[in-house]
């Protein structure tokens, strides 16, 4: 009990220097009537309707290679009916984040916010092909797994060099790097935002402790199954995306690798097939 205290501490420390953005009154509006029993689809497209930069960058996701679809769609009614509503909505709470963090003006926030989403993708991708495994969770995962980085970015000038101090260091954990520059971390920060965005506590979980690779493997208390799970196919994801871009030798796959893989249940062999599969969407 003490221990757990002592982090609840340590996470409101962390979340008074360090200014975590509120949720969006648009995705609190369309939390609401989603979760409703009879979801009113006339309200919702009016509610994602009012911004025109948020439906354009909706529709092109959509319609992006990853979807697949045999003709564009070109209405928020038409995305619903083909995604769905709940992939829909999730679709939305993506681009509603970017734009949420969108005030540090580091170079190469472009490339992160692609990176995202493409990881994102991905993570369903990889979801879609393993039996009890949710694409939409996974999809969601791959979205706000790294959000903290320009949280960060923003509150620390010095954050940048840090960043790629931990990306490059293959004894220490990414976190370990940032905790010992800053006294707080990116995943502490993703945690707490999407505490305070109130999304699911095993997808808050999962992106509070998504570089402890070890408890992925270990079936004690500490993280749920579905947690882990996301930890899992979030670390598959990402060295898809290294692999797709020609990275050969990524680091966090070497420390976490072996257990995602034993995780998820898939040998070398199959998760480069599902690799291969991935090259092709990804083109």
């Amino acid at each position: 009990m003490l221990e757990t205290n002592l982090a609840e501490m340590q996470l409101e420390r962390s979340a008074q220097a360090v200014s975590i953005p509120s949720c969006p009154r648009v995705l609190l509006d369309l939390g609401a009537e989603v979760k409703r029993d009879d979801p009113d689809l006339r309200k919702i497209e009016a509610l994602v309707s009012k911004d025109m930069g948020l439906v354009a960058t909706l529709l092109k996701t959509v319609n992006s290679p990853f979807y697949g679809l045999s003709s564009k769609v070109g209405t928020v009614r038409q995305a619903i009916q083909v995604i769905g509503l709940s992939m829909l909505s999730r679709t939305v709470t993506g681009i509603v984040l970017k734009k949420a963090l969108c005030g540090s003006n580091q170079p190469g926030m472009e490339a992160f916010w692609d990176g995202s989403a493409k990881v994102a993708m991905i993570a369903a991708f990889i979801a879609k092909q393993l039996p009890g495994m949710n694409k939409e969770e996974a999809y969601t995962f791959g979205l706000f797994q790294n959000c903290g980085i320009p949280i960060l970015l923003q509150r620390f000038p010095e954050y940048a060099r840090t960043l790629t101090q931990a990306e490059a260091d293959g004894e220490r954990k990414h976190t370990e790097v940032e905790d010992q520059a800053h006294g707080t971390d990116h995943a502490t920060m993703g945690y707490l935002l999407t505490k305070s965005w109130n999304l699911p506590e095993d997808l808050s979980q999962a992106i509070r402790y998504h570089h402890e690779y070890a408890l992925v493997a270990d079936g004690g208390a500490q993280l749920s199954t579905q947690s882990r799970n996301l930890v899992a196919m979030g670390l598959a994801a990402n060295q898809a995306l290294q692999s797709h871009v020609g990275v050969t030798d990524s680091i966090e796959w070497a420390k976490g690798g072996h257990y995602a893989l034993s995780h998820l249940g898939l040998s070398n062999d199959e998760f480069d097939e599902i690799l291969s599969d991935l090259m092709l969407m990804l083109g």
